[in-house]
């Protein structure tokens, strides 16, 4: 099986016709039925059938042609990314990052990736995870990193990969506590000052349906604040001003000496986050960071 019997495969399934596909790719028409046969013989079964004038695919053809272009857009990627590596030009990378993934996973990957790629110039945007699929649609970045699911239509015209899973935990000042011990329960904590992320943060969603799914909806409780940056929330809980729920992943050793978490009964949030790109095709430079990306969690993966 060869890139050309492909390439004719491909283009007699789009018209129709031997000699149309012949005309189309500067072929004779006995140059494109040999190298149909040649892929029939060697997969053993017929991919095309004449109806009158018409050309149609057979139920193997069928089969075969989402393999084919898939196939064949490999080939073109790999082209490129080869063309583009020897000549210097991949470009720009613009990436856009919910706070926590972009704080806690990225900065040693996007640091080995700049080692391995310095002729790639690469932006990094904290955003919140709605505005990230809606500048991820309007090419405004090239990839995006999110927590939580997706609406049905942000969905639309997106393709979302696993990139690991993360837990939500209740932070509370160490000097000036609002919860006296270790533990605590969804009932005391409504009764509490909470500090909130904005709406549309993936923080903010999967603790909305948490408590929801429990029973208790976010309005039951005392909302004192919401803040945009996971950063200006901790340092808020560690001056007083409330609780509030975060990623473990956002807890640094540093913050300790502000910060406690507290166990909350039988309330342990569980989200996936995502990596987000366009469903078109991806550019070289955004093949590069995502083989980066796999190749570290998979490294990490292993301590």
């Amino acid at each position: 099986m060869t890139h050309d019997q492909l390439r004719i495969f491909l283009k007699v399934a789009e018209l129709g016709s031997f000699t149309q596909a012949g005309e189309t790719l500067f072929l004779t028409q006995p140059a494109i039925s040999l190298q149909v046969k040649t892929l029939e013989q060697h997969l053993g079964v017929p991919l095309f059938e004449r109806k009158g004038r018409q050309v149609l695919l057979t139920e193997a053809g069928v089969r075969l042609l989402p393999h084919a272009r898939r196939i064949m857009e490999e080939i073109a990627d790999a082209r490129a990314r080869v063309a583009e590596l020897s000549s210097g030009a991949l470009g720009n990378l613009r990436i856009g990052s919910s706070t926590t993934i972009g704080t806690a996973i990225l900065p040693s990957i996007l640091y080995e990736f700049s080692q391995k790629n310095p002729q790639i110039r690469t932006s990094l945007s904290i955003l919140n995870s709605h505005r990230i699929v809606f500048d991820l649609k309007t090419s405004e970045i090239d990839i995006g990193f999110i927590e939580g699911d997706l609406t049905r239509t942000e969905a639309q015209g997106v393709r979302r990969s696993f990139l690991a899973q993360d837990r939500l935990v209740l932070v509370d000042s160490r000097e000036k506590p609002f919860v006296s011990g270790d533990e605590t329960s969804l009932e005391e904590i409504r009764r509490l000052p909470l500090i909130l992320r904005e709406a549309g943060s993936g923080t903010r969603q999967i603790l909305e349906d948490s408590l929801l799914d429990r029973g208790f909806p976010i309005d039951l409780f005392t909302v004192s604040l919401t803040v945009g940056q996971t950063g200006v929330i901790k340092k808020m809980v560690g001056k007083g001003a409330g609780i509030a729920f975060m990623s473990v992943l956002a807890i640094e050793k540093g913050d300790q000496d502000l910060l406690r978490t507290v166990r909350v009964r039988d309330f342990s949030p569980i989200r996936d986050l995502w990596i987000v790109t366009p469903g078109r095709r991806v550019s070289s430079a955004t093949r590069l960071f995502l083989d980066c990306v796999h190749e570290s969690l998979d490294w990490a993966s292993r301590l």
